[in-house]
Protein backbone atom coordinates (compact mmCIF):
# COMPACT_ATOMS: atom_id res chain seq x y z
CA UNK A 1 0.00 0.00 0.00
CA UNK A 2 1.22 3.26 -0.62
CA UNK A 3 1.14 6.39 1.62
CA UNK A 4 -1.77 8.51 2.30
CA UNK A 5 -1.92 12.02 1.68
CA UNK A 6 -4.99 14.26 2.57
CA UNK A 7 -4.96 17.55 0.97
CA UNK A 8 -8.23 20.38 2.17
CA UNK A 9 -9.37 23.07 -0.08
CA UNK A 10 -12.57 24.66 0.09
CA UNK A 11 -13.52 23.98 -3.25
CA UNK A 12 -12.48 23.19 -6.78
CA UNK A 13 -13.40 26.15 -8.93
CA UNK A 14 -10.61 27.52 -11.00
CA UNK A 15 -8.00 28.72 -9.39
CA UNK A 16 -4.28 28.37 -7.96
CA UNK A 17 -4.89 26.20 -5.08
CA UNK A 18 -6.70 23.82 -6.71
CA UNK A 19 -4.40 23.54 -9.25
CA UNK A 20 -1.87 23.04 -6.98
CA UNK A 21 -4.05 20.20 -5.79
CA UNK A 22 -4.64 18.88 -8.62
CA UNK A 23 -1.74 18.83 -10.37
CA UNK A 24 0.00 17.66 -6.97
CA UNK A 25 -2.33 14.49 -6.60
CA UNK A 26 -1.09 13.79 -10.75
CA UNK A 27 2.42 14.34 -10.12
CA UNK A 28 2.98 12.37 -7.05
CA UNK A 29 0.42 9.27 -8.00
CA UNK A 30 3.57 6.96 -8.69
CA UNK A 31 4.30 7.42 -5.07
CA UNK A 32 1.60 8.62 -2.94
CA UNK A 33 -2.38 7.74 -2.80
CA UNK A 34 -2.89 11.66 -2.65
CA UNK A 35 -7.21 12.45 -1.50
CA UNK A 36 -8.57 15.83 -1.95
CA UNK A 37 -11.60 17.14 0.50
CA UNK A 38 -13.57 20.00 -1.48
CA UNK A 39 -15.37 21.10 1.66
CA UNK A 40 -17.73 22.93 -0.86
CA UNK A 41 -20.06 20.93 -3.12
CA UNK A 42 -20.12 22.33 -7.10
CA UNK A 43 -19.68 20.68 -10.34
CA UNK A 44 -16.09 19.88 -10.46
CA UNK A 45 -16.26 18.03 -14.01
CA UNK A 46 -17.25 21.14 -15.46
CA UNK A 47 -13.67 22.60 -14.72
CA UNK A 48 -11.31 20.49 -14.78
CA UNK A 49 -9.99 17.74 -17.69
CA UNK A 50 -7.77 15.33 -15.01
CA UNK A 51 -9.88 13.88 -12.67
CA UNK A 52 -11.55 10.85 -14.32
CA UNK A 53 -8.56 8.74 -12.94
CA UNK A 54 -8.84 10.24 -9.72
CA UNK A 55 -12.74 9.55 -9.06
CA UNK A 56 -11.90 7.57 -5.86
CA UNK A 57 -9.69 10.19 -4.22
CA UNK A 58 -11.60 13.47 -4.52
CA UNK A 59 -14.23 13.97 -2.08
CA UNK A 60 -17.13 16.64 -2.52
CA UNK A 61 -18.59 17.92 0.48
CA UNK A 62 -21.75 20.08 0.88
CA UNK A 63 -20.93 22.89 3.34
CA UNK A 64 -23.02 25.62 3.47
CA UNK A 65 -22.70 29.21 4.61
CA UNK A 66 -21.65 29.40 8.26
CA UNK A 67 -20.52 27.27 10.45
CA UNK A 68 -21.29 23.29 10.48
CA UNK A 69 -19.78 20.98 13.55
CA UNK A 70 -20.87 17.82 10.89
CA UNK A 71 -18.20 18.93 8.83
CA UNK A 72 -15.44 17.94 11.87
CA UNK A 73 -16.98 14.57 12.20
CA UNK A 74 -17.12 13.95 8.42
CA UNK A 75 -13.43 15.17 8.17
CA UNK A 76 -12.17 13.23 11.65
CA UNK A 77 -14.03 9.88 10.24
CA UNK A 78 -12.54 10.08 6.92
CA UNK A 79 -9.06 10.90 8.25
CA UNK A 80 -9.35 7.47 10.81
CA UNK A 81 -10.15 5.33 8.07
CA UNK A 82 -7.42 6.36 5.58
CA UNK A 83 -5.13 7.21 8.25
CA UNK A 84 -2.41 9.75 6.41
CA UNK A 85 1.46 10.43 6.64
CA UNK A 86 -0.19 14.40 6.53
CA UNK A 87 -2.96 16.35 6.37
CA UNK A 88 -2.20 19.39 4.03
CA UNK A 89 -4.66 22.59 4.32
CA UNK A 90 -5.25 25.53 2.57
CA UNK A 91 -6.50 28.78 3.37
CA UNK A 92 -8.22 30.08 6.23
CA UNK A 93 -11.37 27.61 5.95
CA UNK A 94 -9.60 24.73 5.45
CA UNK A 95 -7.42 25.17 8.42
CA UNK A 96 -10.26 25.36 10.66
CA UNK A 97 -12.20 22.27 9.44
CA UNK A 98 -9.55 20.13 8.46
CA UNK A 99 -7.05 21.36 11.17
CA UNK A 100 -8.67 20.68 14.35
CA UNK A 101 -9.98 17.93 12.59
CA UNK A 102 -6.51 16.17 11.71
CA UNK A 103 -5.88 16.50 15.32
CA UNK A 104 -9.05 14.97 16.47
CA UNK A 105 -8.28 12.33 14.71
CA UNK A 106 -4.52 12.13 15.86
CA UNK A 107 -2.93 12.82 12.36
CA UNK A 108 0.63 12.88 13.16
CA UNK A 109 1.30 15.53 10.62
CA UNK A 110 -0.19 18.56 9.58
CA UNK A 111 1.07 21.05 6.98
CA UNK A 112 -0.65 24.52 6.21
CA UNK A 113 0.37 26.50 3.05
CA UNK A 114 -0.43 29.92 2.64
CA UNK A 115 -1.27 31.01 -0.95
CA UNK A 116 -1.64 34.55 -0.49
CA UNK A 117 -1.38 36.83 2.93
CA UNK A 118 -4.68 39.27 1.62
CA UNK A 119 -7.09 38.11 4.65
CA UNK A 120 -4.78 38.44 7.13
CA UNK A 121 -5.23 42.33 6.54
CA UNK A 122 -8.30 41.58 8.18
CA UNK A 123 -7.98 41.66 12.22
CA UNK A 124 -10.68 39.13 12.83
CA UNK A 125 -9.32 37.01 9.79
CA UNK A 126 -5.57 37.10 11.96
CA UNK A 127 -6.82 37.08 15.53
CA UNK A 128 -9.06 33.52 13.87
CA UNK A 129 -5.50 32.66 12.12
CA UNK A 130 -3.38 32.76 15.15
CA UNK A 131 -5.81 31.09 17.91
CA UNK A 132 -5.75 28.26 15.19
CA UNK A 133 -2.28 27.65 14.52
CA UNK A 134 -1.27 27.48 18.39
CA UNK A 135 -4.38 25.59 18.95
CA UNK A 136 -3.41 23.18 15.94
CA UNK A 137 -0.02 23.46 15.33
CA UNK A 138 0.80 22.92 11.25
CA UNK A 139 3.80 23.12 9.49
CA UNK A 140 3.73 26.47 8.27
CA UNK A 141 4.65 27.09 4.61
CA UNK A 142 4.42 30.01 2.08
CA UNK A 143 4.29 29.18 -1.23
CA UNK A 144 6.76 32.29 -1.93
CA UNK A 145 9.18 34.56 -0.16
CA UNK A 146 6.56 37.47 -1.18
CA UNK A 147 4.02 35.93 0.67
CA UNK A 148 6.25 35.12 3.73
CA UNK A 149 7.08 38.42 4.20
CA UNK A 150 3.60 39.90 4.14
CA UNK A 151 2.75 36.92 7.06
CA UNK A 152 5.67 37.94 9.06
CA UNK A 153 4.78 41.72 8.84
CA UNK A 154 1.31 40.95 9.70
CA UNK A 155 1.56 38.15 12.06
CA UNK A 156 4.86 38.85 13.56
CA UNK A 157 5.70 36.44 16.61
CA UNK A 158 9.19 35.18 18.47
CA UNK A 159 7.71 31.55 18.53
CA UNK A 160 9.64 29.79 15.11
CA UNK A 161 6.25 27.96 14.54
CA UNK A 162 4.32 31.17 13.45
CA UNK A 163 7.21 31.59 11.08
CA UNK A 164 6.64 30.31 7.78
CA UNK A 165 8.79 28.38 5.51
CA UNK A 166 9.13 29.10 2.10
CA UNK A 167 8.28 26.08 -0.31
CA UNK A 168 7.79 27.65 -3.88
CA UNK A 169 5.39 26.21 -6.15
CA UNK A 170 6.14 23.96 -9.12
CA UNK A 171 4.74 22.56 -12.13
CA UNK A 172 4.62 19.43 -14.24
CA UNK A 173 7.45 19.63 -16.79
CA UNK A 174 6.38 16.66 -18.37
CA UNK A 175 2.77 17.54 -18.97
CA UNK A 176 3.67 21.32 -19.75
CA UNK A 177 6.40 20.86 -22.21
CA UNK A 178 7.67 22.27 -26.04
CA UNK A 179 4.80 21.67 -28.51
CA UNK A 180 6.36 19.15 -31.50
CA UNK A 181 3.52 20.47 -33.82
CA UNK A 182 4.20 24.18 -35.86
CA UNK A 183 2.55 27.40 -34.57
CA UNK A 184 1.35 28.10 -37.70
CA UNK A 185 -0.39 24.22 -38.10
CA UNK A 186 -1.87 24.65 -34.07
CA UNK A 187 -3.46 28.12 -34.81
CA UNK A 188 -5.23 27.14 -38.16
CA UNK A 189 -6.43 23.83 -36.13
CA UNK A 190 -8.18 26.05 -33.37
CA UNK A 191 -9.52 28.20 -35.94
CA UNK A 192 -7.26 31.23 -35.21
CA UNK A 193 -5.06 33.96 -37.56
CA UNK A 194 -1.65 32.27 -38.66
CA UNK A 195 -0.72 35.80 -39.30
CA UNK A 196 -0.43 37.30 -36.06
CA UNK A 197 1.80 36.80 -33.40
CA UNK A 198 0.16 36.24 -29.80
CA UNK A 199 0.31 37.63 -26.55
CA UNK A 200 -1.78 34.90 -23.86
CA UNK A 201 -3.34 35.45 -21.05
CA UNK A 202 -4.90 33.07 -18.53
CA UNK A 203 -7.14 34.30 -15.76
CA UNK A 204 -10.15 34.76 -14.41
CA UNK A 205 -11.80 37.77 -16.11
CA UNK A 206 -12.14 39.95 -12.87
CA UNK A 207 -11.05 43.22 -11.48
CA UNK A 208 -7.76 41.69 -10.08
CA UNK A 209 -6.36 40.45 -13.19
CA UNK A 210 -6.69 44.08 -14.78
CA UNK A 211 -7.05 42.39 -18.24
CA UNK A 212 -8.10 46.22 -19.59
CA UNK A 213 -4.30 47.26 -18.82
CA UNK A 214 -3.25 44.74 -21.11
CA UNK A 215 -6.18 45.52 -23.41
CA UNK A 216 -4.79 49.28 -23.35
CA UNK A 217 -1.16 48.02 -23.90
CA UNK A 218 -2.55 45.94 -27.27
CA UNK A 219 -3.47 48.80 -28.64
CA UNK A 220 0.03 50.52 -28.65
CA UNK A 221 1.64 47.54 -30.69
CA UNK A 222 1.91 46.91 -34.11
CA UNK A 223 -1.16 45.59 -35.94
CA UNK A 224 0.52 41.91 -36.90
CA UNK A 225 0.09 41.12 -32.51
CA UNK A 226 -3.08 39.53 -30.77
CA UNK A 227 -4.20 38.91 -27.96
CA UNK A 228 -5.40 35.47 -26.89
CA UNK A 229 -7.45 35.52 -23.17
CA UNK A 230 -8.43 32.06 -21.46
CA UNK A 231 -10.57 32.43 -18.92
CA UNK A 232 -14.32 33.55 -17.86
CA UNK A 233 -15.39 35.62 -15.25
CA UNK A 234 -17.83 38.76 -14.57
CA UNK A 235 -16.05 41.05 -16.67
CA UNK A 236 -16.18 39.52 -19.90
CA UNK A 237 -19.20 41.88 -20.77
CA UNK A 238 -17.24 44.98 -19.92
CA UNK A 239 -13.99 43.89 -21.47
CA UNK A 240 -15.48 42.56 -24.57
CA UNK A 241 -17.02 46.49 -25.38
CA UNK A 242 -13.30 47.60 -24.33
CA UNK A 243 -12.14 45.28 -27.07
CA UNK A 244 -14.90 46.96 -29.56
CA UNK A 245 -14.27 50.64 -28.59
CA UNK A 246 -10.48 50.69 -29.32
CA UNK A 247 -11.19 48.46 -32.73
CA UNK A 248 -9.32 45.37 -31.64
CA UNK A 249 -12.18 43.00 -32.22
CA UNK A 250 -9.89 41.33 -35.35
CA UNK A 251 -7.16 41.14 -32.78
CA UNK A 252 -8.23 40.13 -29.15
CA UNK A 253 -10.15 36.76 -28.91
CA UNK A 254 -12.21 35.16 -25.93
CA UNK A 255 -11.63 31.43 -25.00
CA UNK A 256 -13.51 30.73 -22.29
CA UNK A 257 -12.01 28.47 -20.13
CA UNK A 258 -9.88 25.90 -21.17
CA UNK A 259 -9.82 22.10 -19.96
CA UNK A 260 -6.86 21.25 -21.21
CA UNK A 261 -3.90 24.27 -20.97
CA UNK A 262 -1.45 22.32 -22.64
CA UNK A 263 -3.38 23.14 -25.89
CA UNK A 264 -3.08 26.99 -24.71
CA UNK A 265 0.58 27.87 -24.39
CA UNK A 266 1.85 26.27 -27.54
CA UNK A 267 -0.33 29.29 -29.30
CA UNK A 268 1.14 32.03 -27.87
CA UNK A 269 4.97 33.79 -28.48
CA UNK A 270 4.59 35.62 -24.73
CA UNK A 271 2.89 35.03 -21.89
CA UNK A 272 1.68 38.20 -20.02
CA UNK A 273 -0.21 39.09 -16.88
CA UNK A 274 -1.24 42.18 -16.17
CA UNK A 275 -2.77 42.15 -12.80
CA UNK A 276 -3.00 44.22 -9.82
CA UNK A 277 -2.27 41.74 -7.06
CA UNK A 278 -1.09 37.78 -6.79
CA UNK A 279 0.74 35.53 -5.06
CA UNK A 280 2.73 33.33 -6.46
CA UNK A 281 0.81 32.29 -9.88
CA UNK A 282 1.47 29.16 -11.27
CA UNK A 283 0.18 30.04 -15.03
CA UNK A 284 3.39 31.49 -15.88
CA UNK A 285 4.94 29.04 -14.68
CA UNK A 286 3.54 26.65 -16.79
CA UNK A 287 4.08 28.56 -19.69
CA UNK A 288 7.48 28.94 -19.41
CA UNK A 289 7.75 25.47 -19.15
CA UNK A 290 6.45 25.37 -22.69
CA UNK A 291 9.11 27.25 -23.58
CA UNK A 292 7.02 30.24 -23.83
CA UNK A 293 9.04 33.75 -22.17
CA UNK A 294 6.77 36.06 -19.71
CA UNK A 295 5.71 39.47 -19.01
CA UNK A 296 4.23 40.00 -15.18
CA UNK A 297 3.43 42.96 -13.28
CA UNK A 298 5.67 44.03 -10.29
CA UNK A 299 3.03 42.76 -7.77
CA UNK A 300 3.29 39.69 -5.12
CA UNK A 301 5.30 36.92 -6.08
CA UNK A 302 5.46 37.41 -9.77
CA UNK A 303 9.55 38.06 -9.85
CA UNK A 304 9.46 34.59 -7.81
CA UNK A 305 7.63 32.83 -10.93
CA UNK A 306 9.83 34.41 -14.19
CA UNK A 307 13.03 33.70 -15.64
CA UNK A 308 14.82 36.81 -15.36
CA UNK A 309 16.56 36.02 -18.48
CA UNK A 310 14.57 35.35 -20.90
CA UNK A 311 10.86 37.65 -18.86
CA UNK A 312 10.94 41.10 -17.76
CA UNK A 313 8.31 42.45 -14.28
CA UNK A 314 6.88 45.48 -14.84
CA UNK A 315 5.19 48.50 -12.49
CA UNK A 316 1.03 47.61 -12.33
CA UNK A 317 -1.57 49.52 -14.00
CA UNK A 318 1.05 51.39 -16.73
CA UNK A 319 -0.13 49.90 -20.15
CA UNK A 320 2.77 51.92 -21.89
CA UNK A 321 5.83 50.28 -19.98
CA UNK A 322 3.76 47.29 -20.23
CA UNK A 323 3.64 47.33 -23.85
CA UNK A 324 7.25 47.89 -24.30
CA UNK A 325 8.03 45.28 -22.29
CA UNK A 326 6.07 42.91 -24.23
CA UNK A 327 7.65 44.58 -27.64
CA UNK A 328 11.20 44.04 -26.16
CA UNK A 329 10.19 40.20 -25.41
CA UNK A 330 8.70 39.38 -28.73
CA UNK A 331 11.81 40.81 -30.39
CA UNK A 332 14.62 39.23 -27.77
CA UNK A 333 16.61 36.46 -30.46
CA UNK A 334 19.24 33.77 -28.85
CA UNK A 335 17.92 33.67 -25.28
CA UNK A 336 17.94 29.97 -23.13
CA UNK A 337 14.12 28.83 -23.04
CA UNK A 338 12.51 29.76 -19.71
CA UNK A 339 12.15 26.22 -19.40
CA UNK A 340 15.40 25.60 -18.30
CA UNK A 341 14.06 28.00 -14.93
CA UNK A 342 11.05 25.72 -14.57
CA UNK A 343 13.59 22.34 -14.82
CA UNK A 344 15.57 23.85 -12.09
CA UNK A 345 13.88 25.84 -9.66
CA UNK A 346 10.40 25.32 -10.46
CA UNK A 347 9.60 21.86 -11.00
CA UNK A 348 6.55 20.25 -9.07
CA UNK A 349 8.92 16.95 -8.31
CA UNK A 350 11.10 18.95 -6.48
CA UNK A 351 7.97 21.33 -4.71
CA UNK A 352 6.54 17.58 -3.46
CA UNK A 353 9.93 16.39 -1.97
CA UNK A 354 10.09 19.27 -0.40
CA UNK A 355 7.11 18.79 1.16
CA UNK A 356 7.46 15.24 1.79
CA UNK A 357 11.13 16.63 3.81
CA UNK A 358 9.43 18.70 6.21
CA UNK A 359 8.00 15.14 7.90
CA UNK A 360 9.62 13.09 10.14
CA UNK A 361 13.07 11.38 9.30
CA UNK A 362 11.40 7.59 8.96
CA UNK A 363 9.06 9.33 6.20
CA UNK A 364 11.69 10.89 4.05
CA UNK A 365 12.47 7.91 1.74
CA UNK A 366 8.68 7.05 0.55
CA UNK A 367 9.36 9.36 -2.11
CA UNK A 368 11.98 8.07 -4.52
Amino acid sequence: MKPVIVHVVQHLKPGGIESFALEFQRAAQPFFDVHIISLEHHNVKGYWNNIDGFNDFIHVLNKKPGWQANIFTQLKAFFERVNPIYVHTHHIGPLVYGGVAARLANVENLIHTEHDAWHLANVKARFLQKILMRLVNPIYVADAHFVAKQINKLMPSKNTSLKPIVITNGVDTEKFRPSTISKKDLLKKAHLPTELKFIGCAARLESVKAHHILINALKQLPDNIGLLLAGTGSLQDELTQLVSKLKLDNRVFFLGHIEDMTRFYPLIDVFCLSSSDEGLPLSPLEAQSCGVPAVLTDVGGCKEAICSETGLVVPPNNPLLLAQALTQVLQQKNTPSPRVFIEKQRSINTMIKRYVSLLQADLRGKLC
